[in-house]
């Protein structure tokens, strides 16, 4: 007997595809393919009414977006970090948007790892009281050093490690599979002990950053162990298109079945 499990949900980042075009007019393009939701990265220079009003015209759902550029891991930058958190999270409110991705930081020289670590707990605990008054999910996002040198976290094993810390249901972990698979690998393993912990994926391929099928990843079988594992959040579709943007994000929802 075969089993069935149910189809993925995705989100596309309108950051990296369809980047041709107005911002605006992205959103349109997500809705023309089928897809349900949309993520973005900083909300500057966008209006944020303009987005919201074609968020309900379009019938898309805001799956994530950056709720702070600010290092966690610089203690002096907290206050800028609270603040930037207590905002977006009142326009994640308004956008129905469940999610807000921060970001530990590049290392800071002279400061101890400890103390560093230290800083980011203690600021995901302060901002995870500001994100549940919202009812906002934190997403932990760590980055790979290649691409990011200086990246205090880049390990998602450490990630985890930070989230089981805080101890709050709003921090969650955002699982780049790209920076991952250069960080550590052995992705598998490390998504289903984890799974309970991850409140968001980021899809692309190594190397290049491109769609998946385009390079090292089996995301064949990633698509297919997601689905038995009953994931149920979205899949950000974080990639630069290598080929047509149209044909590949087909490509992808056809590898994802």
């Amino acid at each position: 007997m075969t089993t069935t499990y149910p189809p993925l949900r995705f989100s596309v980042c309108v950051e990296t595809i369809f980047t041709n075009m107005p911002f605006e007019q992205r959103l349109e393009h997500v809705h023309d393919q089928g897809f349900e939701a949309f993520e973005f990265w900083g909300r500057e220079g966008k209006d944020m009414n303009i987005t919201l009003a074609l968020k309900h015209a379009l019938r898309l759902e805001v799956s994530a977006f950056l709720g702070s550029k600010e290092p966690l891991v610089d203690a002096a930058q907290r206050p800028a970090f609270l603040k930037d958190i207590a905002r977006n999270s009142a326009i994640a409110a308004d956008l129905a948007c469940e999610r807000l991705i921060v970001l530990a930081g590049t290392t800071l020289p002279g400061v101890s790892r400890e103390e560093q670590r230290a800083s980011l707990v203690a600021g995901l605990r302060e901002a995870a009281v500001l994100a549940a008054d919202a009812d906002v999910t934190l997403l932990l996002e760590p980055l790979n050093a290649i691409d990011h040198p200086g990246s205090f976290l880049t390990s998602s094993d450490e990630g985890f490690a930070i989230v089981r810390e805080v101890n709050s249901p709003n921090v969650r972990l955002l699982f780049d599979v790209y920076h991952q698979q250069i960080s550590e690998g052995n992705l598998s393993q490390r998504i289903t002990q984890n799974l309970d912990l991850i409140g968001h994926f980021h899809i692309a391929d190594v190397p290049g950053r491109h769609e998946p099928g385009t390079g090292e990843i089996n995301y064949d079988h990633l698509f297919w162990l997601l689905r038995e594992q009953g994931y149920k959040g979205y899949v950000g579709l974080e990639y630069i298109p290598q080929h047509d943007a149209v044909v590949s994000l087909r490509h992808v929802r056809a590898m994802s079945r």
